[in-house]
């Protein structure tokens, strides 16, 4: 009998483990997936993009990638710590899809702005190397402000270093190094280049100084023609140069000797009056040319009237064609120096009283600058 009473009971266990049973199948079935697959994709997405040079070269998109993949992260442990029946994956979804989507476009813009940078930063450095030659070229010769010349030295050293950069295919850095070196290169160029327009304002007056020289050369006559920009003394007889030297000026040989100390070089007709040599000179040989002349005196008398220069100023004079040239620099007080033996030549040629004719230019700017 009491077996027989355990019966039904028996069968109400088991009934009730049965239900538990099928009901743990159904709650394991109904489970949320959990979206690791997808975070997955998202992670490899982000560090696609990070190879691309995304986190340098498309940093703000980068930057929104990563967020989003935190807030996928945040959402998806959140949901995790919650009873596996109520989970919702939904958000975490929706994060991961965004985050793909940013990692995407932070990659593909990476790479444009790659191709961008490096071609922006070849064609940049070709040009600037442009500047540096027409720099060494023309405006290193004349005299500019140490502000100017250091500026252009830290532009060659900041090209150096795009230079570097690139080469080694760091292309954003190159670029950076090449913008600095732009603004540096151009601003001595432009300077330089303002300096030089100012003082060629004169070249139609010194054209036509030079016009008449080698018209008064044609009577047989030898005359001494020096173009400063060139650095060049020409002797000229019949209208065609006899002979030609390389000339080293005054440091401050641009533009037109005002007073005296400014360690210029002037411009104007004058003519040899003395033959030095010997103890006579302490530069191998000279000839000395008749400045200050009547013009030089009425413009130093005019400037200091008006205030232009100051009233204990003096003009200057003793202003020679010379020897011990060949320093490569200009380095005078305002004389025109040659090599001995050159001057040896020259001494021979010319007798005083043949006319001298310094000009700024005979060529215009524009020609000088477009030469190779």
């Amino acid at each position: 009998m009491g077996k027989g009473k355990n019966k039904p009971f028996i069968r109400i266990v088991i009934a009730v483990v049965g239900l538990l049973f099928v009901l743990g199948i159904v709650l394991i079935w109904l489970k949320p997936k959990s979206p690791q697959t997808e975070l997955k994709l998202a992670r490899e997405a982000i560090n696609s993009a990070q190879k691309a040079g995304a986190e340098e070269y498309a940093k703000p998109l980068y930057k929104e990638a990563k967020q989003l993949y935190d807030s996928a992260m945040s959402s998806w442990t959140a949901q995790n710590e919650r009873f596996f029946p109520r989970r919702d994956y939904r958000e975490v979804l929706s994060f991961v899809n965004l985050t793909i989507a940013k990692a995407i476009h932070a990659e593909q813009n990476s790479l444009q702005q790659i191709k961008n940078t490096n071609v922006i930063a070849k064609r940049g450095i070709e040009d600037l190397e442009g500047k540096i030659l027409l720099y060494n070229r023309i405006y290193k010769q004349i005299p500019l402000s140490k502000t100017v010349s250091k500026a252009h030295n830290l532009g060659v050293m900041k090209l150096s270093e795009a230079k570097i950069a690139y080469d080694s295919e760091r292309y954003n850095e190159a670029f950076v190094s090449y913008k600095e070196a732009d603004g540096l290169l151009n601003s001595s160029n432009d300077k330089a280049e303002q300096i030089l327009k100012e003082w060629f304002s004169d070249y139609p007056h010194w054209e036509k100084m030079g016009a008449d020289a080698i018209r008064l050369s044609k009577s047989g006559h030898k005359i001494i023609l020096v173009d400063k920009m060139a650095h060049q003394l020409f002797v000229y007889q019949n209208g065609k140069i006899l002979r030609s030297f390389k000339a080293e000026l005054g440091v401050n040989w641009m533009g037109d000797k005002r007073q005296k100390g400014d360690k210029a070089t002037p411009e104007g007709m004058y003519r040899v009056i003395q033959k030095k040599e010997g103890s006579r000179t302490k530069f191998y040989r000279a000839l000395l040319i008749n400045y200050p002349n009547e013009e030089d005196k009425q413009r130093f008398d005019s400037e200091k009237k008006k205030g232009a220069l100051p009233f204990r100023t003096h003009i200057g004079n003793l202003i020679e064609i010379h020897g011990l040239g060949g320093k490569g620099i200009d380095w005078t007080d305002g004389c025109i120096a040659l090599k001995n033996k050159d001057m040896d030549v020259l001494f021979c040629l010319i007798d005083t009283g043949i006319s001298v004719i310094i000009v700024g230019s005979l060529e215009p700017l524009n020609e000088i600058c477009g030469k190779n």
